[in-house]
């Protein structure tokens, strides 16, 4: 359904929440309170998306179990400011709404006995202005921690939420003591145990993890970069992820500073410590937004070594081809496949040689990936994905060498 035209989904779990609602603070309280909830979550929802939708961006909203969801998509780059606005649109909607209607009904918002008096109008103080100044508080992920986020980030460019990520959660357990040591603040500490658990499971990917939750925290990691690119800043992510070098370096670039976004490029791209890269590539981000930071570069680019990581040097073989830069990613990736002999490599280096016509060597080049003796399931996987999806590679498809290649690999697969 549509309400003020912005599409509102309803999920499963809204519903049980409400009832949960009513099932813990019984009928009489309970249901004015399910109801309270359930209507000032949704007015919160639509601050958000009207304050999105005056800097141009789609907005829709989805309410589920314990909170609800506006989700935006930019049409322009939006400045700090806007964000903040948008952030703080919500909360600021539910207390001036909720403020508003306990003084219609005829009860003062500030005396305890008057709004206390009713169950009507207890229920109205709580999902009202009570809610909304709660999520005002600075923390991860409530809108305050947003707002917050855009401060610390016009001090630290590029970092603001993954900062606000990390410190998060001491300021939370620190409330959330206090609230347990003063008796009148006690029936609010189990907001504060809701936010500890969304917060703990914020940060917990445990060494030893199941596959399972590593490839949870993949997913999340990016989703939260996918998100930078299309919102300008990113979605949540485990605390021992961040987003991309390249989403800093063009933070940085945005604001002047050329050196800065090098920087950022390079020292993960020579970083010979060996530790997996705790970043994903910026796959969602479009080449408008990353020519900048490859013109920026200096040439010509470094020469690869072999202790620097492959998927950094993976990364910024594929953006050359992203941003259409053919030859230099053809030169560069096959310099870097000599010291790293990875399939996506040679996937990119085949790619650009077939975007510049060369398709003999382009084919010999996939079929060198596909029949390397360090070619496991994922790599088979990656190729006959690129095959079938990458448009620089489509005249190769009906050669009868990489015919011939794509028959072995399924062959193998099903052995």
């Amino acid at each position: 359904m549509k309400i003020l035209g912005f599409p509102v989904r309803i999920r499963p779990g809204f519903a049980v929440f409400m009832l949960l609602i009513v099932i813990l603070n019984g009928l009489r309280l309970g249901v004015w309170l399910a109801a309270s909830v359930a209507v000032f979550t949704l007015a919160h929802e639509l601050g958000h998306a009207v304050a999105a939708r005056r800097t141009g961006a789609r907005a829709s909203i989805s309410l589920d179990f314990l909170a609800g969801y506006a989700s935006f998509t930019p049409t322009r780059a939006l400045s700090r400011l806007e964000r903040a606005s948008i952030a703080l649109a919500g909360p600021l909607t539910q207390i001036v709404l909720g403020v508003a209607v306990l003084l219609a009904l005829g009860v003062n918002p500030l005396d305890h006995r008057d709004f206390a008096a009713e169950a009507h109008s207890l229920a109205i103080w709580w999902a009202g202005p009570i809610i909304g100044l709660f999520n005002l508080f600075p923390v991860m992920p409530l809108d305050g921690g947003n707002i917050a986020a855009e401060v610390v980030d016009t001090f630290a460019p590029g970092r603001g939420r993954h900062l606000m990520i990390r410190a998060s959660l001491p300021i939370t357990a620190a409330a959330f003591a206090v609230m347990v040591a003063i008796p009148n603040l006690r029936p609010i500490a189990s907001f504060a145990a809701i936010l500890l658990v969304i917060q703990l499971q914020m940060r917990s990917v445990p060494t030893g993890a199941r596959e399972t939750s590593l490839a949870e925290a993949l997913t999340f990691t990016a989703e939260a970069e996918a998100t930078a690119w299309e919102i300008g800043r990113p979605g949540l992510m485990p605390p021992d992820r961040q987003p991309s070098p390249w989403w800093y370096a063009a933070g940085a670039l945005r604001a002047g500073e050329r050196d800065r976004a090098i920087r950022y490029v390079f020292e993960d791209l020579r970083d010979s410590s060996g530790r997996p890269r705790n970043w994903w590539p910026p796959h969602a981000a479009t080449p408008d937004q990353l020519e900048p930071v490859v013109d920026a570069l200096p040439r010509p680019l470094p020469e690869p070594e072999a202790s620097w990581p492959e998927q950094s040097l993976a990364t910024l073989v594929w953006i050359l081809r992203h941003t259409g830069r053919y030859h230099e990613a053809a030169h560069y990736g096959a310099a870097c496949y000599r010291l790293h002999p990875t399939t996506r490599l040679a996937v990119h280096v085949a790619a650009s040689l077939a975007a510049e016509g060369h398709h003999d060597v382009a084919a010999q080049w996939l079929t060198v990936a596909g029949r390397s003796v360090n070619a496991d399931a994922s790599s088979e996987a990656l190729l006959l994905h690129s095959l079938a999806n990458d448009h620089e590679l489509a005249p190769l498809r009906t050669r009868p060498d990489v015919q011939d290649l794509v028959r072995s690999i399924t062959t193998r697969s099903r052995a």
